[in-house]
């Protein structure tokens, strides 16, 4: 198979648009970067419109729909300073409901690819849900794809709500840098953990909203957590509901 060697090929050009947010808002699809998270989405039965593959790629033959393409294409597809493929556009999931039944990380103004895709990425180790909230960044962007790892199709569906008003069925709790109460003393859930902004944290209404507010009792000198730490850490403690050592405080 000759491989696309020109970045103006259509198929190309149409899968570099969906590195923007208004192409995979009109189109429904995004792009998935990496062997790994390629499989994840085969095995959860994502539907994979077309695969960009190198022709050396040993593998290029197990995926679905592939095109092969030379390494300056590839590096127009990828995000990566030194991709190796493959890159794979895929059908965006619906959104679902926020499942009853499980302890929610609910994303308030979390902007930063990374660390949204690392919060989903440590929910689906522990075996919370996702909400995202207003102002937080596009969870099936190319960059928080990557930063989640293939996570994103093994969570079952991430959320979406507008505010916290139409949580019903979780306690609230928002997170706060002092003055709240240790996690690991919750009680049993299920619980919806509301973390904010990286810069500024939660909103004074959502807190008020909330019916507890949390803190992460910390050892050191350190001011805040970054907000894909402390959800990471909520999602460990709830998905353990293990009590801290009185020597930790």
């Amino acid at each position: 198979m000759e491989p696309i060697r020109s970045p103006r090929n259509p198929a190309v050009v149409a899968a570099c648009r969906l590195h923007r947010s208004r192409e995979r808002l009109e189109t429904g699809l995004s792009l998935i970067e990496g062997p790994h998270v390629l499989e994840e989405a085969i095995a959860a039965g994502a539907e994979i419109e077309r695969t960009f593959a190198l022709p050396e790629d040993p593998r290029r033959d197990e995926w679905p729909n592939v095109v092969v393409v030379d390494h300056r294409v590839m590096l127009r597809l990828a995000a990566t300073e030194t991709p190796r493929g493959p890159v794979a556009i895929v059908v965006i999931p619906d959104w679902v409901e926020p499942p009853a039944d499980r302890n929610l990380l609910v994303l308030m103004g979390v902007s930063d690819p990374g660390n949204v895709g690392t919060i989903i990425r440590s929910a689906a180790a522990f075996g919370c849900g996702v909400v995202i909230g207003p102002g937080t960044a596009d969870p099936w962007s190319p960059k928080v794809l990557r930063a989640g790892a293939g996570a994103h199709f093994r969570l079952g569906g991430l959320s979406r709500i507008h505010e916290v008003s139409e949580l019903t069925g979780h306690r609230l709790a928002a997170t706060v840098v002092r003055g709240g109460e240790d996690p690991a003393r919750l009680g049993p859930g299920p619980w919806a953990f509301l973390i904010g902004s990286e810069a500024h944290g939660l909103d004074p209404e959502t807190v008020a909203a909330a019916d507890v507010r949390v803190t992460i009792p910390m050892r050191g000198d350190t001011e805040s957590l970054n907000a894909a730490v402390a959800a990471s850490i909520l999602a460990y403690v709830a998905a353990t509901g293990s009590e801290p050592d009185p020597g930790d405080h």
